[in-house]
């Protein structure tokens, strides 16, 4: 039907391409031209084209040059300080706060205006340009240098084809160019055009060695031209190598490198100087459907250790937990020896003609089979019944019946079971015949596994409090007292009433928190256990369970599984439950990407993805045609009924091939089948290489599928190792038939199978393809059709046979693609919640940024302190509570306010407000011109003394009396300024310090969040409105205490008394004493000296790779002496005093809960 609509309407993809081969052939001819050039002529183009880039954005740069120093001259409301700390004369004109915002508003339309022009501008240069890259391979052609460890001689000069891709590249698009056809090529040309804007150019590699690689082999081509070119992952994070790296004018990295610093420079950067990025504008993703399908969803993820956090529950769960996994896999046996007997007992009655018993006891029958299938459905016993002729039928039709009318009649199927498996979706549900169970098991009563229905507690407490408030006003009513004693008396009954409330709400909630937990670990252990093999979807090493990436077989080092299923494997393997560890910085690869501004990519198999890259990237597809003519001869796929036929099939494939001395490469889909494949050849005596996430075979992957084109030679691998990597062949082998290729089995993606077809037949070579499927296959288990369980019933297929056959094909293509349709709404559905995260990531990382450079940051400081003080008045001004307003100012901003009632009311809640924010910024200019004249007296005494030897920073440290914390500020800026970078200094270490902080916080919440939202799917919500709703609110309240404890530390803090201004040294290791510290508004006045001995060196909390988890290793957290956690404590309730005895366990939950307190 598609080549139908594609004849009548024409191929979209041929259409695109019909528009870009003319811009081929004016390459081409620009080509020619450029023949006759010296070569200082031709270097002499790439200035040319800088020229005009910088000619066509001259106005908008000049106005955005105009406008940064509008800003940089105008004085903020405190005015600027002399250095006799008096009010000097202002350099520019004052700005308002709205006048600020106009003018970074107009900054932003003009920078959208110079990409709109620099666009515009690359194109008219492209085709000139593409042709000075083409005819610089000419030229290089016969050098030689060194390039991933080896000497090369270059031999590559762009064909047609590839300049089609790098046209589409340009555009920001996809190009699909299939393997061997020079995609690394390719993108030299863009990167080439796009560098020249001065902005910087990354292209994104998929591991190290293809990063360093590309790096050397193109590198000479860039050089050439005078534009410089590095790899980040040559050098350490924080350091000075990796920095000039990202400033380079075309940067080679890894996606997670690229991300980690993304993470970096957001998370642990405290001084400027010190970032390591430049801005996202333009990037190029080598294998982008590996980046951004694939791994689109790992979150790059850098966190520390959880401190006082326990791991308890699932070395406590696990035993029980197997005990139910081993009762239900008899309840499963019991099932399918039931689905025999009533089969048996169904023919007999066919035989008797009774053909109404039969077809009871066949709907029987399928009950019982489709219950074991929810049971357990990997059970070996079930795989093989449903081998068996009309099984799988049977199944697919009891499933089709219960599921009618919105799965009304499912929970009849599952109260057999003690827990319902769905393998489509991974997840596990346990019934109540399951929560009896394990009670049963655990000694404990069911309730701790049921979850209370909150809404309606809470109702019920609600109701209690209001039916108690009612009869004490009726009791009230009907003594005899005095109308003051009677409200006293009512407002004092009435408030132990609302604090028992308070405390049943407090008690509701944390039955509901403890419960929660415990069915979470009880769910994610059943995961463990029934949905997660060793061997398949991770390995255990060295005492730790390790995720296998299911694409390409690497073990992924550092990563671990979420929302407590790593913890659940741990416990299921009986290895050390690794401490769990908060998050300081996430971001996944698909938000991460999209910041650029523009972003293209390069694969040998996007089309059958185009719809998930366009609506979730806005990325077109484009397949680019092949240099010559792809020879391979794709052969139907071969399925059997069982693996083990499949596998015996497969060995004695490998051996022919063998024999002849054609090489062969078998991909296969996990660890556990490239190691039972391994087993049989060396059985065999067939010599072999393997590449699986064993850690002493995936050493030399390059290498090793380099080598995998040689005569004779036999390699087992995953579909999609060693990406990035060609296999070449000889003459010899092309005359062999070429590279074969044997996939032992189908991919849930056919885009992973493409890639392993797509490893034979480069470059017009020979070579062969065949898939070698089963029935107990995973694709062909959970998402054959009906078709095929038809085709293998009708033609009476016997043990050990094979059948090749269209239909089967077209089935297990319609499998693969539900299964793709499966899992771009599982993507989707997965970037709803991201999309939450990465819009306050973006706010929260925007606003440290500013703070850090100090862009826009003068206004943030302003905003805050108007937004805290029009917060206070609102809370005050209703209740007409002048008394509370001063107290608040007095406390948090460490003024008081001169006014009285009548003036109180005259101004109105918007005068107030206004005239607050007026005093208060009064205040702080005087305070600001308090604490920068010393410091600016004897910087410059100390300049004068010191002369060339002068230090380049100086450490101050600052307290409210409370917190303490070390600002880091330039010397040559203080002098500069009148010593207002000591406030500067104050101001954004305040801000970092806070931000990072209630950051940190903020993501154990959402975490905390997002692993107990799915339940409220129970309640007929959906999590994901849920999970949006709460996490604004979380936000709203993280916004409002960084504002609030940001102004009020920078109102309050002042130099450390009887300290001295440091030249040296690292952050505070906690908080300075009261005695010891003075605020600035206190008549005690601090020493400003400074000890200039030193070199400058550390910083607010030491360097940036001090602070970074992910460079050095954090010190163990250590935990004070406390009670077992079976042991009996006593804790009293704060609100009412009464004192309980409980287990230590929950009892150290209440209390750090809040509200209760240990007593012995």
């Amino acid at each position: 039907m598609f080549e139908w609509i594609k004849n009548l309407f024409g191929d979209p993809n041929e259409r695109e391409l019909n528009k870009l081969w003319p811009i081929v052939e004016e390459i081409n001819a620009h080509y020619e031209e450029l023949q006759d050039l010296t070569d200082d002529e031709l270097r002499a183009k790439t200035d040319a084209f800088r020229a005009e880039i910088r000619e066509a954005v001259a106005d908008i740069e000049t106005r955005q040059d105009e406008i940064r120093e509008k800003l940089r001259r105008a004085p903020g409301p405190e005015g600027p300080v002399g250095g006799d700390g008096q009010v000097a004369e202002m350099e520019g004109e004052p700005l308002s706060l709205e006048e600020r915002d106009a003018l970074y508003d107009e900054f932003d339309e003009l920078e959208e205006e110079w990409q709109d022009i620099v666009e515009d501008a690359l194109w008219e240069l492209l085709p000139e340009a593409f042709a000075v890259v083409k005819e610089t391979c000419r030229r290089m052609l016969g050098e030689t240098w060194m390039a991933g460890g080896s000497k090369i001689e270059w031999d590559m000069v762009p064909y047609d084809v590839q300049i089609l891709g790098a046209i589409v590249l340009h555009q920001g698009r996809i190009a699909e160019m299939k393997t061997g056809e020079g995609k690394t090529l390719a993108a030299v040309m863009p990167l080439y055009l796009n560098a020249l804007t001065g902005r910087g150019c990354q292209l994104v590699t998929v591991n190290d060695y293809l990063a360093e690689r590309d790096t050397e082999w193109m590198g000479p081509i860039y050089e050439f031209h005078g534009l410089t070119v590095d790899c980040v992952n040559r050098y350490d994070p924080h350091t000075e190598g990796r920095k000039e790296a990202y400033e380079a004018d075309i940067t080679y990295g890894t996606n997670n490198e690229i991300g980690f610093d993304y993470l970096r420079d957001n998370s642990f950067v405290v001084r400027p100087e010190q970032l390591m990025q430049r801005g996202h504008h333009y990037a190029i993703i080598d294998e982008i459907d590996s980046v951004l399908i694939d791994e689109a969803r790992t979150p790059l993820i850098i966190s520390g250790p959880v401190p006082d956090q326990e791991n308890d529950e699932y070395r406590e769960l696990r035993d029980p937990v197997e005990q139910l996994v081993e009762a239900q896999r008899r309840l499963v046996r019991s099932f399918v020896k039931e689905t025999r007997e009533l089969l048996e007992e169904k023919a007999e009655a066919e035989e008797e003609g009774d053909s109404r018993r039969a077809q009871e006891l066949e709907d029987e029958a399928g009950l019982s089979l489709f219950r074991a299938s929810r049971g357990y459905p990997k059970n070996r016993q079930l795989q093989k019944l449903l081998n068996e002729p009309g099984m799988e039928r049977l199944r697919q039709k009891t499933e089709n019946f219960y599921l009618q009318e919105n799965a009304k009649r499912m929970p009849f199927v599952d109260e057999e079971l003690y827990f319902s498996v769905d393998e489509k979706k991974q997840t596990v549900e346990m019934t109540e015949k399951g929560q009896a169970y394990i009670a049963k098991i655990m000694d404990a009563s069911e309730d701790l596994f049921v979850l209370p229905v909150v809404g309606d507690k809470i109702a019920e407490v609600e109701d209690e409090y209001q039916e108690k408030v009612d009869e004490l006003e009726e009791a009230l009513q009907e003594e005899d007292l005095p109308q003051e004693k009677r409200e006293n008396k009512y407002m004092n009954d009435k408030r132990e009433l609302e604090k028992e409330l308070q405390e049943a709400k407090r008690e509701i909630y944390n039955t509901y928190s403890e419960r929660a937990e415990r069915v979470h670990a009880i769910e994610q252990l059943l995961k463990a256990f029934t949905l997660y093999e060793r061997d398949t979807e991770y390995i255990v090493q060295e005492g730790k369970v390790q995720i296998v990436d299911e694409h390409t077989g690497r073990v992924m080092e550092g990563r671990r599984y979420s929302e407590g299923l790593h913890e659940a494997l741990e416990a299921k393997e009986e290895v050390e439950i690794q401490n769990a560890t908060q998050t300081y910085a996430s971001v996944t690869l698909q938000n991460y990407f999209r910041m650029y501004d523009k972003l293209s990519g390069m694969t040998g198999t996007a089309e059958t993805e185009a719809e998930e890259f366009n609506e979730i990237y806005d990325l077109d597809v484009v397949v680019v045609p092949t240099h010559e003519p792809v020879r391979r001869d794709d052969k139907d796929d071969l399925v059997f009924q069982t693996k083990r036929e499949k596998y015996n099939a497969i060995v004695e494939k490998v051996k022919e091939y063998n024999k002849r001395g054609q090489p062969v490469l078998v991909g296969s889909a996990s660890v556990e089948v490239s190691e039972t494949i391994s087993r049989t050849l060396e059985r065999e005596g067939i010599p072999h290489n393997v590449l699986n996430a064993k850690q002493d075979r995936a050493k030399e992957e390059a290498q090793i599928v380099a080598e995998a084109g040689q005569k004779g030679s036999v390699t087992i691998a995953t579909n999609m190792a060693g990406r990035g990597t060609d296999i070449q062949i000889t003459d010899e082998v092309r005359e062999l038939g070429g590279l074969a290729i044997l996939g032992s089995e189908r991919h849930e993606s056919r885009r992973i199978d493409l890639q392993l077809r797509g490893r034979a037949g480069r470059q017009g070579d020979p070579g062969e393809s065949q898939f070698y499927v089963s029935l107990e296959d995973d694709l062909m288990r959970l998402f054959g059709s009906d078709r095929v369980a038809k085709v293998m019933d009708s033609m009476g297929i016997e043990e050990g046979e094979v059948i090749t056959h269209p239909w089967i094909n077209k089935s297990i293509k319609r499998a693969q693609s539900k299964v793709e349709q499966n899992n771009f709404a599982i993507r989707k559905r997965q970037l709803e919640y991201d999309d939450v995260l990465n819009s306050q990531r973006e706010v929260i990382y925007k606003r440290r940024r500013e703070a850090l450079t100090g862009e826009r940051f003068h206004g943030q400081v302003l905003n805050m302190l108007y937004e805290y003080i029009e917060a206070l008045v609102e809370r005050h001004y209703g209740q007409g509570n002048i008394a509370g307003l001063r107290e608040d100012l007095l406390r948090t901003l460490a003024f008081d306010l001169e006014m009285d009632r009548e003036e109180f009311v005259q101004l109105g809640e918007d005068g107030v407000v206004d005239h607050v924010y007026d005093v208060a910024t009064d205040y702080y200019r005087q305070k600001r011109a308090n604490i920068a004249q010393p410091f600016y007296q004897t910087l410059r005494d100390l300049n004068q003394e010191r002369g060339d030897d002068m230090i380049e920073q100086v450490f101050v440290d600052f307290t409210d009396g409370q917190d303490a914390i070390r600002a880091v500020a330039d010397v040559d800026e203080a002098l500069e300024t009148n010593g207002e970078e000591i406030n500067e200094a104050l101001e954004r270490t305040a801000m970092l310090q806070t931000i990072d902080e209630k950051w940190t916080d903020h993501l154990r919440e959402l975490d905390e969040l997002k692993e107990g939202i799915g339940l409220r799917s129970f309640g007929r919500k959906d999590p994901v409105v849920e999970y949006k709703m709460e996490a604004f609110d979380l936000f709203s309240d993280m916004m409002a205490e960084i504002g609030q404890e940001v102004v009020s530390l920078v109102f309050r803090a002042g130099p450390v008394v009887d300290d001295e201004v440091q030249t040296t040294g690292e952050g505070p290791k906690g908080r300075l004493s009261q005695r010891n510290a003075q605020t600035q508004h206190d008549s005690a006045q601090p020493d400003y000296s400074i000890d200039a001995d030193g070199d400058g060196g550390g910083g607010q909390e030491g360097e940036a790779a001090e602070r970074d988890p992910t460079v050095e290793e954090k010190q163990p957290v250590t935990v004070a002496d406390e009670p077992g956690r079976n042991e009996y404590v006593t804790v009293r309730n704060n609100a009412n005093g009464e004192t309980t005895e409980m287990k230590w366990k929950y009892a150290k939950k209440k209390i750090n809960q809040g509200g209760w307190s240990l007593v012995s």
